[in-house]
C-alpha cells in the first residue's frame, strides 16, 4: 500500500476520532483506532485496484477494437 494510502486513512481516523467524546475515545484505545486505520487503508487499496482492474480491461479491449480494425482495414 502506498504511503500516500497510509497517511490517508491516518487522517480519515483521527478526524473521526476528533468527532467523538474524549471519554468514548478513551474506553476505545489506541489498538481499536489503528486497527480502524487498517481497515480504512485496506478499504482504499481495494477500490484502487478494482478501478484498475476495470481501466485495464477497458484498454485491453479497445486495443483488440484496433487490431480488428487494423486487420480489416482497406485503404
Amino acid at each position: 500500500m502506498s504511503q500516500k494510502q497510509t497517511q490517508h486513512s491516518q487522517q480519515v481516523v483521527a478526524t473521526f476520532r476528533n468527532k467523538l467524546p474524549a471519554a468514548l475515545v478513551s474506553q476505545l484505545g489506541d489498538e481499536n483506532f489503528a486497527m480502524l486505520e487498517l481497515l480504512v487503508e485496506s478499504a482504499m487499496s481495494t477500490a484502487v485496484l478494482e478501478e484498475l482492474e476495470k481501466a485495464a480491461d477497458r484498454v485491453e479491449k479497445l486495443s483488440h477494437e484496433i487490431r480488428n480494425f487494423a486487420e480489416h482495414y482497406d485503404a
